[in-house]
């Protein structure tokens, strides 16, 4: 007897949406059928419920030793968790995560304290950290993150250094485009003559960074080949360019964030430092552009760059916001974000909304077909979906250690109701059943 069984539920699968149910054992799905399966030991009634594969953060920043007030891998996948993610790849903040001992304790604080499934980048990459990544593939780890851009900025020669050694081992190299030298003037000049307002922020990192930075990336994957991931795309300068790289058919992949998605400089008028992000957020014209684009293809990925600061960090830049700490939470509004935002909205598809979060991230990150597919044998990572729920965001019920959302009053539809990871029922109407320490990491090089 398996030991879960869904029924009555629309389940998205490769071919398409069906009327189904599936069961589960050992974790894995077993099999999956219109109608007619077997009972199991325990029964699901998904009710016509929608049925997805558990969404993939690609990007977040959920552990870092010096920073524990912010967020730990156990909040940070409880939060996940309630939105319907059931596996995070978390990103270094300041710490490094490049040398084997780095590795190693990361991913003991993962196993330690993680409720879901998680993977890890490596990175910041500095100057000598090309002679690593040997090492850091056999440890399980693909990627890794390169700034082009403060604060961790390397010169262009040493990142085509990187991007070599990263493609000669089977990498991925993970980038931050932003220009350094655009990004160095326009701040010098803001701050010279006085300018402390939010604003000021947005307009030291313009579209116009971001661009160059992915023209020079491109070029130089176009010479090295290195495959690369580009963070965070933000504007629409920025993934025309990615459009024309990928009509070159060179190897390269995309992701944008939500934030990027909704808000816009006006929002960056009101919200002041609880938005100062980086790569910061844009004009109107540019969330329509990343929309269009995510639906066209061109973004491959979307992922919440998540980055929590307390709100003492982040008050501390309402009078001068060069001081505030860089970053927003994002995990647990992912999903309800993108389906009520873009498939509700009809700028994206169900099958793009998939695509996106689930089925890309997987296979960008050598996690497939383990993960981001619903099919038989695959792990039974599922998230169901109650399509006509609404549910307002607002910052006494979100999950993060810091207790604050950039998206606190929003109202979405299409809410996450039960998270199930490796078969078992995680969370369940907003309470989290899942224990701490039930995650495992996921080698990505393997």
């Amino acid at each position: 007897m398996a030991d879960l069984k869904i029924k009555n539920a629309k389940i998205f699968l490769p071919t398409g949406l069906i009327d189904g149910e599936l069961t589960v054992s050992g974790g894995k799905i077993e099999e999956i059928s219109k109608t007619g399966l077997p009972e199991g030991n325990k029964i699901l009634d998904a009710e016509d419920r929608l049925v997805i594969p558990g969404v993939i953060d690609g990007h977040g920043h959920f552990y870092d030793p010096k920073f524990l007030q912010r967020e730990d891998f156990e909040s940070g996948t409880k939060a996940a968790s309630i939105g319907g993610v059931t596996t995070v790849i978390s990103m270094p903040l300041d710490t490094p995560i490049i040398k084997p001992k780095e590795i190693e304790e990361a991913i003991k604080a993962g196993e330690r304290n993680s409720i879901i499934d998680f993977s890890l980048h490596a990175g910041n990459m500095k100057e000598d950290s090309y002679r690593y990544v040997p090492e850091i593939i056999k440890k399980g780890i693909k990627t890794f993150k390169i700034f082009t851009c403060p604060p961790y900025s390397l010169d262009r020669s040493v990142i085509k250094r990187i991007m070599t050694i990263v493609k000669k081992e089977g990498g991925i190299s993970f980038i931050h485009a932003e220009d350094k030298e655009i990004i160095e003037q326009k701040t010098e000049e803001l701050r010279k003559s006085g300018r402390k307002d939010s604003i000021a922020h947005a307009e030291s990192r313009p579209s116009e960074a971001e661009k160059r930075a992915v023209e020079k990336i491109v070029k130089d994957q176009k010479e090295i080949g290195c495959p690369v991931h580009l963070a965070h795309i933000s504007s629409k300068d920025g993934v025309e360019t990615v459009e024309k790289a990928k009509n070159g058919s060179g190897d390269i992949t995309a992701e944008t964030c939500p934030h990027f998605l909704v808000f816009s400089e006006k929002d960056l008028e009101k919200k002041g430092p609880y938005l100062r992000t980086n790569p910061p957020v844009k004009k109107k014209k540019d969330v329509a552009a990343l929309w269009n684009h995510l639906s066209k293809g061109t973004i491959d990925i979307v992922t919440t760059d998540h980055a929590p600061g307390t709100r003492e960090e982040k008050e501390i830049g309402k009078d001068d916001i060069w001081k505030s700490q860089i970053g927003v939470p994002g995990v647990e509004t992912l999903l309800p974000i993108l389906y009520s935002e873009g498939v509700n909205e009809g700028r994206i598809s169900l099958r793009r909304l998939v695509e996106t979060l689930c089925t890309n991230p997987a296979k960008r990150f050598g996690l497939y077909p383990r993960k981001g597919t619903i099919e038989e044998g695959t792990d039974a990572d599922l998230t169901i979906i109650e399509r006509k729920k609404t549910y307002r965001i607002e910052d006494e019920n979100v999950h993060y250690k810091v207790g604050w959302t950039p998206y606190d009053g929003m109202e979405v539809q299409g809410v996450p109701i039960t998270t199930i990871s490796r078969g078992e029922i995680i969370t369940k109407d907003r309470n989290i059943l899942g224990k701490s320490g039930r995650g495992k990491f996921l080698s990505t090089s393997s």
